[in-house]
């Protein structure tokens, strides 16, 4: 078996933020390189007004990274936060000298490995090249401009000017490959999408921050049997299963996509946005929430951004407080009173706790969504109405 890699964090926070907050942040860090297959080694962290414009950590840190990586012999080093390419491109020549394979990463970077480790059907590995690319590619151009400094003089067109522009095409048109492939892909998808809406079938979206247990769930409600571990981004793939309501004897399809996670940039967000068109399409959603989350309320917030960012914040919403048998039952009626504007509805897919209750309310909803189409004039199809 492979060891694992060695990796070092390079923590910076902004006077402002809270400890506690940046804490868990960094948190949130390990267990994206613990989900990567990684080993955490050790943490660098400061609290600075502004990134360093040359290397964002700063002379000082940067001269402490570099001890660390060749005492600790490090495999990859990763800046918490969004980093400009040349800034990367800068640390990471400053640790060749080191060690001659390091990888400095930031956290899309970490974001995209973990994305291709989980990636099963040619989508969602076409939707992670194109983000790749996308992030990539100024830092590909860093390196083609540091050969051109190398190679050429002045007045004159150096071997790596040239690479640069060899790069620069080579990578337009490999985007412009993907682009073409994912638009073919997307408008099949679209197309079974439409099959459903013509046929009258009503559809949910299961949306929620990553490892919120939304795949469990989905599980639970369509006797699927998706991949679901306690692991952020454990599945990028979209699944799509029939739930059987009861009460009216009819079928809705419900369908479980990618989780948000914070601070996800609009880069992945456009990369993934032929899957996330089950969430844009669907009739209903449902916002799966782990109550046992500290940090329930900042995830919800996330998860509201992301989905006015897609134009879908105002769709019919079922707000599932979710893993409820993590807690006591004094901390089930104090999270009834505090979001009492969601209409909390608890469950448990786990122990089946609160399940039953939660096919009653999507019946519900359901039927409500019904009889407001049918005042608008698009009556639901008879097809739909069929055992499923």
């Amino acid at each position: 078996m492979a060891s694992k890699l060695r990796f070092v964090i390079a923590h910076v926070f902004p006077p402002h933020i809270r400890r506690e907050e940046s804490e868990e942040n960094l948190t949130e860090l390990m267990n994206l390189i613990d989900t990567f297959g990684g080993a955490t080694v050790v943490k660098i962290i400061q609290r600075r007004a502004n990134p360093d414009t040359h290397t964002y950590i700063g002379s000082g840190k940067a001269s402490e990274l570099a001890d660390i990586v060749r005492d600790e012999k490090i495999d990859v080093v990763v800046v918490n936060d969004i980093v400009k390419p040349g800034q990367l491109y800068n640390l990471q020549k400053m640790l060749w000298g080191i060690n001659p394979r390091i990888q400095v990463w930031d956290r899309v970077d970490l974001i995209i490995g973990i994305f291709d480790e989980h990636a099963n059907t040619a989508e969602a590995k076409l939707q992670i090249r194109l983000a790749r690319m996308r992030h990539m590619g100024p830092r590909i151009y860093g390196m083609g401009m540091a050969l051109s400094r190398q190679g050429g003089g002045i007045g004159t067109r150096g071997l790596g000017e040239t690479n640069t522009e060899l790069m620069k095409r080579h990578w337009r048109t490999e985007i412009k490959k993907v682009e073409e492939e994912l638009d073919r892909l997307a408008t099949n998808r679209g197309k079974q999408l439409q099959r459903r809406r013509d046929l009258g079938f009503r559809t949910i979206s299961i949306v929620g921050y990553t490892n919120a247990g939304k795949s469990t769930l989905f599980n639970t409600l369509t006797g699927k049997n998706k991949k679901s571990e306690d692991a952020l981004f454990a599945t990028l793939d979209s699944a799509v299963g029939k739930l059987f309501l009861p009460g009216s004897r009819t079928g809705v399809l419900v369908s479980d996509t990618i989780g948000f996670i914070s601070n996800l940039p609009t880069t992945l967000v456009q990369a993934f946005q032929s899957t996330l068109m089950e969430s844009v399409d669907a009739d209903i959603l449902i916002h799966v929430i782990d109550a046992s989350d500290p940090r329930m309320y900042d995830k919800i917030t996330v998860v509201e951004k992301v989905l006015e960012d897609l134009g879908i914040r105002n769709k019919p919403t079922i707000h599932v407080f979710h893993k409820i048998d993590r807690l006591t039952r004094q901390q089930m009626l104090a999270l009834l009173k505090q979001y009492k504007p969601y209409a909390p509805q608890l469950a448990s897919a786990k122990t089946g706790l609160g399940i039953p209750e939660l096919i009653e309310r999507i019946e519900s909803v359901v039927a409500e969504f019904a009889i407001h189409e049918e005042r608008k004039g698009r009556p639901l199809s008879p097809i739909a109405n069929r055992n499923v």
